[in-house]
């Protein structure tokens, strides 16, 4: 079961990536919220579709607190921002610094026991993330000071 997570979580990874790029060429080519309407539709579509053929329910269910029916605003707000960020800074820039501030807020979630239980923050674990941020300012580096005449 672990290998099939860690492959799950790496092929989220490049799905992320191949997500911003072809968001981003979308929307240079139908413009920004024509692109994320249009994404925004397909994912409807699908989910409409796997809750049909699979749904349990609401009857069964808990009462859920309203904030947590905010994921699509993430996602929405992730696929906009990719759209518009990748073109411009490029896509190892991009997912560089959105994967640094995952996996700071991640550990935060940790911290505070959020979704599970708590699971401890260690100075490793930290200098993981600080390696992971400066990681993605050497991605994002030729961005940051481009050569002069290049």
């Amino acid at each position: 079961m672990q290998v099939f997570l860690i492959i799950l979580a790496l092929l989220m990874g490049a799905a992320s990536a191949v997500q911003g790029a072809t968001n981003g060429t979308l929307a240079g080519r139908i413009g920004l919220s024509s692109a994320v309407f249009f994404n925004a539709l397909v994912l409807t579509g699908v989910a409409g579709l796997v809750w049909a053929f699979t749904r349990r329910g609401f009857a069964s269910e808990p009462a859920s607190p309203w904030f947590l029916y905010l994921g699509g605003l993430y996602g929405l707000f992730i696929i906009a921002g990719a759209a518009f960020a990748f073109p411009r800074i490029g896509a190892g820039p991009t997912t560089a610094l959105m994967v640094a501030a995952q996996l700071s807020a991640a550990l935060l979630l940790d911290h505070l026991g959020l979704p599970g239980g708590k699971v401890e923050v260690t100075p490793l674990r930290i200098l993981g993330a600080i390696l992971l941020f400066a990681g993605a300012l050497l991605v994002l580096w030729p961005k940051l000071f481009p050569r002069s005449g290049a």
